[in-house]
């Protein structure tokens, strides 16, 4: 009953909470009775409970509001495009690139691997985009792929007509070059220079067009590449996806291992080194492998030596009252002896001296 007069009245929750707090609690959180917002997560307490904004909301708990992570200095960490969605966002590549497996940078997609670009002739592949070439005696026609074969005569039709992309004649007989989309043509109307509409410019982050064509730039924690277009993971992003230790260089980062550990073909995983798979270890008895390292030891009757691999015999004899009488040291061990007339017992103590029989003991 206290439970059916919580469910419908708060008053009453409160009166039945202060009864038994710890099972009200679990109750209202079980039974949906809270007033958590939606984006929020209940949680018993000791008292009551308690309304948590989940992961991507920011709130006290009973009003939550979504986070939006791509409205910060590095757009969300990503190096292309950043959408925000309720409770998370997510990362997208302009025309020409992948998204890599870290989820944020973008990588160039070589469109010459498909089909050869669709490209009749030549495919040369470039940072966000690719262009079709034709082989000698050809040239490219209007649609950017297949290739015309040559013949002399007609202006554009001369390999000397001068247009770098596109060429038309014109009815006085001469010649007007144009550019393919993304490309303007340059004072001299004859070459063409790339713009950031055309695969980013070239660049793999960010692109700015200028008079001499785009300039390249890099997202925040990366560095340029000296191509002056590629942008290099720095030590500051994820580690340089490093498991151990990241280092800058002008080629990008350079992962190493600490002594113990050994880096793995994809040049950033560390893997343990068992080291007594090689020659024991060094270790004169037995090798233990540890996670970057390893432990010798001895067999019972030796002792490691300060190099922490040499087994030296210990020589009981040299330890006070070892035997009774006389101690002969073995490798590993020891051998205690008695005296003439009296009797070994407990492998190191000698009994009362023996006497003889006054008849045949049997």
């Amino acid at each position: 009953r206290g439970l059916e007069a919580a469910r419908g009245s708060p008053c009453a929750l409160a009166a039945v909470g202060e009864q038994r707090p710890l099972g009200v609690g679990r109750a209202v959180c079980a039974l949906g009775l809270d007033d958590c917002h939606p984006d929020a997560i209940c949680q018993n307490t000791l008292k009551l409970y308690k309304c948590m904004c989940k992961v991507g909301y920011t709130g006290e708990g009973k009003k939550c509001e979504d986070i939006d992570e791509c409205d910060n200095d590095f757009n969300g960490g990503c190096v292309h495009e950043c959408f925000n969605i309720p409770g998370n966002y997510r990362c997208t590549c302009y025309d020409g690139f992948m998204l890599a497996h870290d989820g944020h940078n973008c990588l160039d997609t070589d469109e010459c691997m498909f089909n050869n670009g669709g490209c009749q002739h030549v495919c040369v592949n470039t940072v966000g985009s690719y262009e079709c070439r034709c082989k000698e005696g050809f040239f490219l026609s209007d649609n950017q792929h297949t290739c015309i074969h040559r013949s002399e005569g007609m202006s554009c039709m001369n390999k000397d007509h001068g247009c770098a992309h596109i060429c038309r004649e014109t009815p006085k007989g001469g010649v007007a070059c144009e550019c393919r989309p993304g490309f303007e043509l340059s004072k001299n109307q004859r070459s063409c220079i790339l713009t950031c509409n055309h695969g980013n410019g070239g660049c793999q982050h960010t692109c700015d067009d200028a008079d001499n064509g785009p300039v390249c730039g890099c997202h925040p924690k990366y560095i340029m590449h000296v191509d002056g277009k590629t942008c290099l993971e720095t030590c500051a992003v994820n580690n340089g996806g490093c498991d151990r230790t990241c280092k800058d260089t002008s080629t990008g980062v350079h992962c190493s291992c600490p002594v113990g550990f050994a880096l793995q073909f994809d040049g950033k995983t560390c893997k343990d080194i068992d080291e007594c798979q090689s020659n024991n270890g060094g270790c004169d008895h037995f090798c233990k492998n540890t996670v970057g390292s390893f432990d010798c030891s001895c067999r019972k009757g030796f002792k490691l030596l300060t190099d922490e691999k040499s087994c030296q015999d210990i020589d009981e004899c040299s330890f006070e009252r070892t035997c009774d009488h006389t101690c002969i040291n073995h490798p590993g061990t020891f051998e205690c002896t008695c005296n003439k007339g009296y009797a070994l017992y407990g492998f190191t103590h000698c009994g009362g001296e023996l006497k003889r029989c006054s008849r045949p003991c049997w």
